[in-house]
């Protein structure tokens, strides 16, 4: 006749309740971090938009596709890339000065009479603005090699 066999039960580990309450003593700070994300993310609207971009997810990966895979497109993102290299090359002391000396020459312009044409020949003769002609010069030049 058979004989049963014998069986022994080993436990997997932790029972999932303890489990999680260790990950909440251990973790504390992360969670409670992590629970202010959510509710930032909720109060402003971004989970309801990611919650829509999920729902819709194959139209827009199509519409993406569709569109990503145009050559418009490709010289689009082309040109993106080349114009931040070309913005990041740029010492922000000099992009701010820029700014700052183009608010202030609009606005004292607004407030005077036009200069003269002798006036504006005898400032495009100054060491600065033949620099500045130079480099806008280059770049005209390298735009007629492109055409």
């Amino acid at each position: 006749m058979a004989q049963p066999i014998p069986l022994t039960l080993v436990p997997k580990g932790p029972d999932p309740a303890e489990r999680l309450e260790d990950a909440l003593h251990k973790h504390t700070d992360a969670i409670v971090s992590a629970l202010e994300l959510l509710q930032l993310l909720h109060d402003r609207g971004v989970l309801e938009l990611v919650r829509g971009l999920v729902g819709a997810g194959d139209q827009i990966v199509g519409m993406l596709t569709a569109a990503a895979g145009t050559p418009e497109s490709l010289r689009g993102m082309r040109n993106f890339i080349l114009l931040t290299k070309f913005f990041a090359s740029i010492p922000p002391e000099v992009l701010d000065s820029l700014v700052r000396t183009a608010s202030e020459g609009a606005e004292r312009e607004k407030a005077q009479r036009a200069p003269g044409v002798l006036q504006l020949l005898r400032r495009a003769g100054s060491e600065n603005s033949r620099h500045a002609m130079a480099v806008t010069l280059d770049l005209l030049e390298s735009v007629g090699k492109a055409l």
